[in-house]
């Protein structure tokens, strides 16, 4: 394989482990449309800043965070609808002002569409710096947090009750969120990335006993996904982000004819 790919199976490595860790807690909190949400936010900040002449990164973060600041929101206000239906709300409307923004341009769509399935083509050195600097922030954040994460994963009701900075901690968590999902964006695709932030974390949980296992297997799982998939789609030549996610889903896949124990 040619030395230009070498940063892309990086980043992709790194992607994958970073998503794969961020998936035990949205998997374990039994709130998958936190990471929808937030990953879909990204992907309109991306498109509109295509749209408008903007760096589609920066566009990506500066939603994101937005995104993951009113995900917060709705997850702490109690409301006469559910959080998940006050989420799924929320997903709906990113989704239209995504596709509204592709109706909108005039120009070649290429780059926009690039954004929303991914392109092999944008990872370079500068994503392998900021992606490994972004996963290792979040490591050490669930190392130094461990116990207050710990408790939302449990129940979020009672870490609130029991650790009066869980709330901060969880903001801080959904933040990392939106930095990730948003960085990794155009490598993986708007509408794609979820997938990663969900499978290896549902194939660690069906197939590790106890927390610290869970993490470890979804981080290799997440990772093994992301340099699966950037070969399959290398040598089959298939867009890259839905490789990935194709094998993520795979991997799965494959734990449910494991023997489980009783």
């Amino acid at each position: 394989m040619d030395s230009f790919f070498l940063p892309i199976i990086i980043a992709g490595a790194l992607a994958g482990m970073g998503l794969g860790l961020l998936g035990v807690y949205i998997v374990g909190m039994r709130m998958p449309f936190i990471g929808s949400c937030i990953s879909h936010t990204a992907m309109v900040g991306a498109v509109y800043g295509s749209l408008l002449g903007v760096n589609p990164t920066l566009g990506a973060l500066a939603l994101s965070m937005a995104g993951s600041a009113g995900v917060a929101f709705i997850r702490t206000e109690k409301r006469s609808l559910g959080a998940n239906t006050a989420q799924a709300i929320l997903l709906s409307f990113m989704m239209g002002l995504a596709f509204l923004a592709v109706g909108l341009e005039q120009d070649s769509r290429n780059e926009m569409l690039s954004l929303l399935w991914g392109n092999v083509l944008f990872a370079d050195w500068s994503t392998v710096l900021i992606t490994s600097m972004l996963t290792t922030g979040l490591i050490l954040f669930v190392i130094l947090f461990d116990r207050p994460l710990r408790a939302i994963l449990f129940s979020r009701p009672l870490a609130e009750a029991t650790c009066l900075y869980s709330r901060c901690v969880y903001l801080a968590f959904l933040l990392f969120c939106g930095l990730i999902l948003a960085v990794n964006l155009k490598t993986v695709g708007g509408l794609l990335i979820f997938s990663l932030l969900v499978c290896p974390a549902a194939t660690a949980y069906r197939i590790a006993r106890g927390y610290r296992a869970v993490v470890i297997i979804a981080m290799l799982s997440g990772t093994l996904a992301a340099i699966t998939g950037f070969a399959v789609s290398y040598y089959i030549n298939l867009p890259t982000g839905a490789c990935i996610v194709i094998t993520s889903a795979a991997l799965y896949t494959l734990t449910c004819f494991l023997p489980q124990d009783d």
